[in-house]
């Protein structure tokens, strides 16, 4: 075999891995960013305790910005966050919910929602 062949076999074998390690990538990342869009089965949707169902985490997000006072501090009380915990046991997302369980009004909370949310899909 030539110098030139080998040279080119080799470039070839660089190519194809660095193809297969962008795909890899581009795998984890979609998978991500499913987990964010992802829709909660039925029987788990959040509901408040104004009746109102939540059945992801952009919804919970968006929800923020109208949600009365008294129902969000229904949901979070200092010992507790009932959205942290759905985000746990439904989504399966520890690290969202343990940034979400430090937020203690409305406003934080939907931040470090976006924030999430936008760091996922990108």
């Amino acid at each position: 075999m030539s110098a030139t062949k080998t040279t080119r076999k080799k470039a070839r074998k660089k190519a194809s891995k660095k193809t297969k390690r962008k795909t890899k990538k581009s795998k984890s990342k979609s998978k991500s960013r499913g987990a964010v869009k992802k829709n909660a089965p039925k029987e788990k949707m959040f509901v408040l305790c104004n009746g109102k169902r939540i059945k992801n985490i952009k919804e919970l997000a968006d929800i923020m910005e109208d949600l009365e006072e008294h129902a969000f501090n229904y949901h979070v009380k200092p010992d507790s966050n009932d959205f942290a915990t759905w985000v746990k046991d439904v989504f399966k997302d520890i690290e969202l919910a343990d940034k979400i369980t430090g937020a203690r009004d409305k406003k934080h909370m939907q931040i470090i929602l976006y924030r999430h949310i936008t760091h996922k899909t990108w």
